[in-house]
């Protein structure tokens, strides 16, 4: 039996160019059911392209925004340094002021007295407190008050009454120094600054301080004071 001989012809383009359409036809259906699936689920690409576009220029404002709020924060914080500033100049003048006012007072009474009787008197009296519990510090100024000023001297007496445990009680200024006692002697012309300390029993409460003047040649002249009148 003889054999039949088969010729085949074998194009190796055709198959590559087969093949390539195939792979041509997978893609685009790959995009095509991914399209289909974006649309199937809403997406709009446009819509997300103009979101993302809209979210940028926010976030450009946001920035310019908190750039300003800082410059904002920083111009205030130089006004109110500012103002600070100006604040404690007008208290150091007012206080200028104060201080200038209670000297011309302080003058005052002793050019132009406001009472008509001669002789020594209490120009101020001051009790401040001295940093520990129930310590004082006291100041007091005398002055003369006559029509020929001569040279004078003498000596003060301070006496605080008060009540402790409901008992009125007198204290002498002098023994209430906590170290030597005062000397509360005075010679002058014009006017003498008198100056101690005073520590305060505990349970003493201050009503009143007399001053009692005794000038040489002279009767004893007494002055009082509520004690709210000359603390602080």
């Amino acid at each position: 039996m003889q054999k039949q001989l088969v010729v085949k012809h074998h194009h190796p383009q055709r198959y590559w160019l087969a093949l390539g359409l195939a792979l041509v036809a997978a893609a685009v259906l790959i995009v095509l059911a991914f399209l289909y699936g974006e649309h199937r689920a809403g997406f709009d690409r446009l819509a997300a392209m103009s979101l993302q576009t809209r979210y940028a220029e926010l976030q450009q404002k946001n920035a310019t925004l908190q750039e300003q709020l800082v410059a904002m924060q920083r111009e205030r914080e130089v006004d109110q340094a500012a103002h600070q500033q100006v604040q404690q100049s007008l208290e150091a003048e007012q206080n200028k002021l104060l201080s200038l006012q209670e000297q011309l007072t302080f003058y005052k009474g002793i050019v132009s007295p406001a009472s008509g009787e001669e002789g020594i008197r209490v120009q101020s009296l001051k009790f401040t407190s001295g940093g520990a519990p129930q310590l004082y510090h006291y100041h007091l100024v005398l002055v003369q008050v006559r029509t020929k000023e001569l040279r004078v001297s003498g000596n003060v007496d301070i006496k605080i009454f008060g009540a402790q445990q409901g008992k009125p009680v007198i204290l002498d200024a002098q023994n209430l120094a906590p170290n030597d006692k005062p000397v509360l002697n005075f010679a002058f012309q014009y006017f003498q600054n008198l100056e101690g300390d005073a520590i305060l029993p505990g349970g003493f409460v201050p009503g009143r301080v007399q001053v009692t003047v005794m000038e040489s040649g002279h009767g004893p002249v007494q002055q009082n004071f509520e004690w709210q009148s000359v603390s602080g």
